[in-house]
C-alpha cells in the first residue's frame, strides 16, 4: 500500500516541523486550535520541557497567513499591526527542567464574514545573553543550535456563519476540490482501489481546502474513491464514483 504524506517544513539553520506533538524536550499541547464560540476569545496552548536537568528556552511567534492554501499565500507576523486582531502571549519563555508553561492564543475580533488563519511558531532558542552570567574575564560562548525540532500550531477563527461547500469534480483520474463557502473543510484518509484488483489500493493525499481554494489531484486508477470530510462540526465518509 502507497502512503503519500505532505510534511510542513520551516528552515531557520535547520528546523524540522513534524505532525507529531512530542521532542527529545520540547511538547506542545495541541497541534490546531479552533475558535468557533464567539464569547469564547481565548485558548490556552501548554509548552512542556521533558528534560529532567535543563531549561528550556522557547521563541514564540505568531503569523497571519493571508491566502491560505493558494499560490499567493503568505505569512504576516501579528506583531506588525498597531491594532492586531490576534495575539499570542507570551513571545518569549523559560522552562525550568520537566517544567510547563502557558502560551495563551487571543482572539481580538470576534465577528467576520469568512474564518481567519494564523499560524503559531514554538522555537527552542539558545538562553538569552542577558540570562548568562559570565565568569569575571571570560567572554560568553552562545552554545550552538545545528538541528532544531520546533512545533507550529494552527489556529483557525470561524465567522460568525461558518459554512464549507464541498464540492469534487473529476475527469477520468484528474480530480478538482473547490470551496466556496465561508470556512475550511479537510480531506483525509483517501484510498481508492484497482478496479481490476480489489486487494490492490492506494492511500490518497490529504488536503485543507480554504474558503476561495481549488485543489488538483490526480487519481491512481480510473474508478471510484473516498475520503473522510471534516468540517467545524464534524466528520463524515464520503465515497466518489
Amino acid at each position: 500500500m502507497k502512503t503519500n504524506v505532505p510534511v510542513r517544513t520551516i528552515v531557520a539553520t535547520l528546523i524540522l516541523l513534524t505532525a507529531s506533538l512530542a521532542s527529545a524536550e520540547l511538547v506542545v499541547s495541541k497541534a490546531i486550535v479552533t475558535f468557533a464560540d464567539p464569547p469564547n476569545n481565548r485558548e490556552d496552548i501548554e509548552v512542556l520541557n521533558t528534560s529532567p536537568d535543563e531549561t528550556l528556552y522557547v521563541s514564540v511567534e505568531g503569523y497571519e497567513v493571508v491566502n491560505p492554501g493558494t499560490d499567493q499565500e503568505k505569512m504576516v507576523p501579528i506583531g506588525q499591526s498597531l491594532r492586531p486582531e490576534f495575539v499570542a502571549t507570551p513571545n518569549k519563555l523559560a522552562i525550568g527542567a520537566n517544567g510547563r508553561s502557558l502560551v495563551r492564543l487571543l482572539n481580538l475580533n470576534r465577528v467576520g464574514e469568512t474564518e481567519r488563519i494564523y499560524r503559531i511558531n514554538f522555537l527552542p532558542i539558545a538562553r538569552p545573553p542577558e540570562l548568562v552570567e559570565p565568569t569575571e574575564g571570560e567572554d560568553v560562548i552562545q552554545p550552538a543550535l545545528d538541528i532544531i525540532i520546533a512545533y507550529q500550531v494552527l489556529a483557525i477563527v470561524l465567522p460568525e456563519n461558518p459554512a464549507p461547500e464541498v464540492s469534487a469534480t473529476r475527469d477520468g483520474t484528474s480530480v478538482l476540490f473547490t470551496n466556496e463557502g465561508s470556512s475550511n473543510y479537510l480531506v483525509s484518509n483517501g484510498l481508492q482501489c484497482n478496479p481490476e484488483l480489489a486487494a490492490e489500493c492506494d492511500e490518497l493525499p490529504s488536503r485543507r481546502i480554504y474558503p476561495g481554494n481549488q485543489w488538483r489531484m490526480e487519481l491512481p486508477y480510473d474508478g471510484p474513491f473516498s475520503y473522510s470530510i471534516k468540517t467545524h462540526d464534524g466528520n463524515f465518509a464520503k465515497s466518489f464514483d
